[in-house]
């Protein structure tokens, strides 16, 4: 009984991964592929950047709606039909005539708001049906489903564009995705079967916990999720601006071939599978994740003013260095927020809603990263001004963590 139901768990979250590792290629591929796409369009960052605009706004608005709503969504066929709807979109891309650019920010709005579908299905699923116990394993896989992802894309995106084409990095997500969806229509009956519901039951003890639970989450808790929602715009202002533009940074900064620039970014998201293991630790070891999130952007801080003291000065390797240093930070960060904390509030608040609206933040936190740091290099024709942006952001992150800490002693005291 206990190697079936731990069979089934792992199977659970090995095909949660596999989904939403997946749902990256087509997901991200875009932001790989800027400099070809530059050159194919002759469009500026500027216009690129808004193409990502359009995505992370529909993403982070769904995110939110979809949180709040998955409850009542039949996540077997909502996954699928998510998956096979963004394939097609992704299909379509390359088939955008030069003169019709403008096109392409529509198409990747509704790429944008059928991806923000997995997330909150998937956390949900995860939160009632495995036990308490499994949560800090299912932190950890899901942890690493971002960088998986993100690492693949980036690295085939490189090959393509030293072999001239780009299209392949839309086509391939367009032929991946529909096996995946397929796979997780087939698989889904094998792990939310009676027997695992016996064991494990998924509707009551939800109703049950709901029931015990039911109210307003304490102060305390609210005041933490607004500190999160907060920290979450700024982790992926970081995050997704960083690897968003460092292919293009480097370029101009370096001087360093496209092909090069978008290789060498690809070491950027790996930095998601050592976060995940990383926070996993840290949240054990540390119990306040705002203690942690100060802590993250204290460093983050420092690295980005190292960068803007370096980008001028030709140290391509320091920078770098310091580059996967801050992505390895806001990669942190961005577990934490989406993925550990909600789980770990299974039973307090329901993880879907918490999770979707979470990430509905950090995707504002896109939304800005992608049009608003390339309009600000394209207004300031530097990439340092960009820097100084990034640094009031993960500053404003250590201040208002500080008057967290005063507020709560402050409270305590009364």
């Amino acid at each position: 009984m206990t190697t079936r139901k731990f069979s089934k768990s792992s199977f659970l979250l090995i095909t949660c991964w596999l989904v939403y590792s997946m749902s990256y290629l087509g997901k991200v591929n875009f932001s790989a592929s800027k400099l070809p796409l530059m050159e194919h369009f002759g469009v500026l960052e500027d216009q690129v950047g808004m193409v990502g605009t359009f995505f992370f706004f529909a993403y982070g608005i769904g995110m939110v709606l979809n949180g709040i709503f998955c409850k009542k969504y039949n996540i077997k066929w909502t996954i699928f039909l998510s998956l096979m709807l963004s394939s097609i979109v992704n299909a379509l891309i390359p088939l955008v005539p030069v003169s019709a650019f403008f096109v392409i920010k529509y198409l990747w709005l509704v790429n944008g708001f059928t991806l923000s579908l997995l997330w909150p299905c998937l956390i949900r699923l995860i939160s009632e049906t495995l036990p308490r116990e499994k949560m800090p394993s299912a932190s950890k896989v899901m942890g690493t489903t971002v960088a998986t992802g993100t690492l693949i894309i980036y690295g085939l995106c490189a090959i393509f564009t030293e072999l001239k084409v780009f299209s392949l990095s839309f086509f391939v997500p367009a032929i991946i995705n529909p096996i995946v969806a397929i796979f997780w229509l087939c698989s889904f009956n094998k792990f939310t079967a009676k027997e695992i519901i016996e064991e494990i039951p998924i509707e009551s003890e939800y109703k049950k916990q709901e029931q015990i639970k039911k109210g307003k989450a304490s102060t305390q808790i609210m005041l933490i999720i607004c500190c999160l929602a907060i920290f979450a715009v700024v982790t992926n202002l970081v995050k997704d601006g960083l690897i968003g533009w460092v292919p293009k940074i480097l370029k101009d900064s370096f001087a360093l071939p496209d092909s090069v620039s978008i290789l060498l970014t690809v070491l950027l998201p790996t930095m998601g599978l050592i976060a995940s293991f990383l926070t996993v630790w840290l949240s054990n070891k540390i119990k306040s994740v705002i203690l942690i999130e100060c802590l993250f952007f204290i460093l983050a801080s420092l690295f980005v003013f190292a960068i803007t003291l370096l980008l001028s000065k030709d140290s391509v390797v320091i920078t770098f260095i310091l580059l996967i240093l801050t992505a390895l930070i806001a990669s942190s960060s961005n577990n934490i927020i989406t993925s550990i904390f909600p789980l770990y509030m299974k039973g307090k608040v329901n993880s879907g809603l918490l999770a979707g609206v979470l990430n509905g933040f950090c995707y504002l936190g896109s939304t800005i990263s992608d049009y608003g740091l390339g309009a600000i290099k394209v207004a300031t024709n530097s990439w340092t001004s960009v820097f100084y942006v990034l640094l009031f952001s993960c500053l404003l992150v250590v201040v208002i963590s500080l008057i967290y800490f005063i507020a709560s002693k402050i409270k305590k005291k009364n």
